[in-house]
């Protein structure tokens, strides 16, 4: 009788995980080869105790769960570094007569919440902690977030940190003052030329690698960014597609330099990721299904168109420099 009940509880526990598998969908392939051992080897230990219960099955596996999946099984928040300033992937707009963050990053997030809370079988909810890119990685090194968006997964990163598959890629392009955009210093290697970039962006990283005799600065956001160009601190702005049409858009004298627009290639910018502390491998093997997921419904264009359209007069005068 107890063999049988022991071969009974093997076959529970196998059902529950191929059920959990079939109806997850991608987001559910977050199921790691670490979680599945986990539950294999929760088998074989309730099993050995007589414990036939799911519950029993369930309980161990958890204690195989990285530290983002065990702090969400404790507090039900997903502490999320982003970013700010950055039409159309997170900006501040009025709805209501109220300030509220926006942007299809940030819906991206609340999705995220939303089927963390159907994987999980618990209330997910979101935490964002919006900053500059120094303010945001001070976070992620202190634990103060579980992660930090839109980052670029390049080779001296990886070495620290660990990254989900990439989610985002976008143009690039250079801003530079309306009456120097056709200046002969914007060919070649941009030698004497100084090109000012988003601290510890992707842009920083291939303006350096493009053109090596450029003179760099790394500010903290788009408006000062665009600052430097107006006084005259900088000859040229990188930033991606989006901010330079607003930049231009808010600003008569400033004006995009074609000529020096780059899209994004697999041998250099990887494009952009979620960036987590290493140990959490199940967590960023789920944010990669789910982001694969929403991209094949349709979802992630729908949230970029959403957010375009939702751009205000107050999200346009973030860009206007005086």
């Amino acid at each position: 009788m107890r063999k049988m009940k022991m071969l009974a509880a093997l076959c529970l526990a196998g059902t529950m995980a191929a059920s959990l598998a079939a109806c997850s969908g991608g987001s559910g392939n977050a199921t790691t080869a670490a979680t599945t051992a986990a539950t294999t080897a929760a088998v074989t230990e309730a099993t050995t105790k007589g414990e036939t219960t799911a519950e029993a099955v369930t309980e161990a596996a958890k204690k195989e769960y990285g530290p983002i999946f065990s702090d969400l099984e404790k507090d039900g928040k997903l502490k999320v570094g982003i970013i700010g300033n950055s039409p159309t992937f997170c900006f501040h707009m009025l709805e209501d007569g109220k300030d509220v963050l926006t942007g299809f990053e940030v819906a991206g997030m609340y999705e995220m919440a939303k089927r963390l809370s159907d994987y999980m079988g618990r209330e997910i909810t979101v935490e964002f902690y919006e900053s500059d890119f120094t303010g945001c990685m001070s976070a992620l090194q202190a634990g103060q977030v579980h992660f930090v968006t839109r980052l670029s997964p390049t080779d001296e990163r990886k070495q620290t940190w660990l990254f989900t598959d990439v989610y985002h890629k976008s143009n690039e392009c250079y801003v530079a003052k309306k009456d120097n955009i056709d200046s002969e210093k914007f060919t070649g290697t941009l030698k004497g030329v100084t090109v000012c970039g988003s601290m510890g962006s992707i842009d920083i990283t291939m303006t350096r690698h493009l053109y090596p005799d450029a003179e760099i600065q790394e500010l903290s956001n788009t408006p000062d960014l665009l600052m430097s160009v107006k006084n005259g601190k900088s000859d040229l702005a990188c930033m991606n597609a989006v901010s330079a049409a607003m930049a231009v858009a808010a600003n008569d004298d400033l004006a995009v330099v074609d000529k020096l627009t780059w899209e994004p290639t697999d041998e250099f910018d990887k494009g952009c990721g979620l960036c987590m502390a290493y140990g959490n491998e199940d967590f960023a093997e789920w944010a990669s299904g789910f982001f694969a997921d929403i991209k094949a419904e349709g979802l992630w264009d729908q949230m970029q168109s959403d957010a375009a359209a939702q751009l205000d007069q107050k999200a346009l005068e973030e860009f206007i420099v005086k």
